[in-house]
């Protein structure tokens, strides 16, 4: 039987939030940037079954956002960006949007999958996950219909992570609930859709309590698609993937790194 951590933890359960520019390392072909956000809140854990799943650990994240230093130079809103302007980092965003959510990714690879690692970061944060903001922050970063779908199931498993917690809220002082997007692994891409998988720990729990209940550490995947629409890449779905892998095991050799880049203002 799964314990209650790792119910709380299932992808969309918990979401991983960052708070620099992120850019995947170089390897191979892409090394890819996730740009740092500070959006309203600390990270949170992913739960299988939904977007954002690994365990959490307690972020008390404010909704006020901050932007960051962007390594790009900005490109006009629609704007295909074939390639990354000269001397920037692969992937790398050119600005950030009204939720502090780095956006504006070349029409790449590795700007696909930069655009997943920040927006898994964005919907993993637990102060984007409130009630009241989880939706406005998909709509901002999604194609149409996306944003419904992902916050009802956000919003369904927070409810039911503070009820097997006996917590008011994820945000609570108490509560331990931070994601931390870790690695990617390209499943597909193709100029129109790219499919990947974000690797990411989790820490999820309440401090002070039993040992049933105290925060613990978990690994899992999300499964970010997105669509190349209006000049940028938009979130088209994000699902959970399956659990693990540890950084001890052989498995977690087929994950590459992002590279954080900048640090808050």
């Amino acid at each position: 039987m799964a314990s209650l951590t790792e119910l709380a933890t299932r992808r969309l359960g918990a979401v991983l939030a960052g708070t620099c520019i992120v850019t995947a390392a170089a390897a191979g072909s892409a090394g890819v940037v996730i740009g740092q956000h500070t959006s309203g809140g600390g990270s949170s854990g992913n739960d299988a079954g939904g977007p954002g799943a690994t365990s959490a650990t307690t972020s008390q994240p404010s909704p006020a956002a901050t932007v960051v230093t962007v390594i790009p130079s900005a490109t006009s809103v629609g704007a295909d960006n074939t390639a990354a302007p000269t001397g920037s980092l692969p992937g790398a965003p050119s600005r950030v949007n009204q939720f502090g959510i780095p956006v504006g990714y070349p029409h790449t690879e590795p700007g696909a999958i930069s655009a997943c690692g920040n927006y898994v970061s964005a919907y993993m944060a637990a102060g984007n996950r409130e009630p009241t903001r989880i939706r406005n922050v998909l709509n901002s970063i999604s194609i149409s219909g996306v944003a419904d779908k992902v916050s009802k199931s956000i919003i369904d498993t927070d409810t039911q992570t503070e009820k097997n917690f006996g917590i008011q809220s994820i945000n609570s002082p108490e509560a331990a609930f931070n994601l931390r997007v870790v690695g990617y692994h390209t499943q597909s891409f193709t100029p129109a859709k790219a499919s990947v998988q974000i690797w990411a720990n989790a820490s999820v729990g309440v401090y002070g309590s039993s040992a049933e209940l105290a925060p613990q550490e978990s690994w899992g995947t999300d499964v970010c698609t997105v669509a190349w629409t209006g000049g940028d890449w938009k979130l088209a779905d994000a699902g959970n993937g399956p659990d693990g892998p540890s950084p001890t095991d052989r498995a977690s050799e087929q994950f590459q790194r992002f590279i954080l880049q900048g640090a808050p203002s």
